[in-house]
């Protein structure tokens, strides 16, 4: 069963991990909401899940909101974008 959680709650149950989501409800440019469907799972074997046909979308997880490489997600760091 699919669980609804906030982007931070994702962050702080599951940090520094690939998850598969979907149902995204945005706020904006961020993610607000979404249905945590896949956990300890990797970046290529939730892309395979997409390819498939499957509803599915991957997101990397940090507590302090920065995504996997550096790319920063969910905060504004003096740049604009």
């Amino acid at each position: 069963m699919a669980e609804r959680l906030t982007r931070k709650q994702m962050a702080d149950k599951y940090p520094n991990q690939w998850l598969g989501i979907r149902n995204i409800v945005y706020n904006g440019r961020e993610i607000e909401t979404a249905e945590v469907i896949y956990t300890q799972r990797t970046a290529s074997e939730l892309g395979l899940l997409s390819l498939k046909g499957e509803d599915v979308q991957p997101l990397f997880t940090t507590p302090d909101m920065v995504f996997q490489l550096g790319a920063a997600g969910g905060m504004n760091h003096g740049t604009e974008v």
